[in-house]
């Protein structure tokens, strides 16, 4: 295996890990983070503030949540595109 394609894959294994553990990471902040009220008498029209858009506060997770799964499974798929070369290149040889 020559130094260039070795170099290549140590960097994806990196990106990857990186991904994953960054994404686990917004996961975890998105959830311990208490989300804002968006029912009840903040909602009540008549004593709210803004105008009803339908479909503009539908999210049922987190935006940071939404982009923490978003990057674990990134992540993940690195992770699965590496060993399968791995284990490609292993059975070839």
């Amino acid at each position: 295996m020559n130094t260039a394609r070795r170099r290549g894959e140590i960097i994806g294994w990196v990106v990857s890990a990186v991904a994953l553990v960054a994404g686990f990471v917004l996961i975890l902040v998105g959830i311990a983070t208490p989300p804002s009220a968006s029912f009840g008498w903040f909602a009540y029209q008549p004593l709210a503030n803004a105008a009803f858009v339908p479909g503009s506060a539908g999210m049922a997770i987190a935006p940071v949540t939404a982009a923490g799964f978003t990057l674990f499974v990134v992540g993940l798929v690195g992770v699965a595109f590496l060993t399968g070369i791995r284990v490609g290149a292993r059975r070839r040889a």
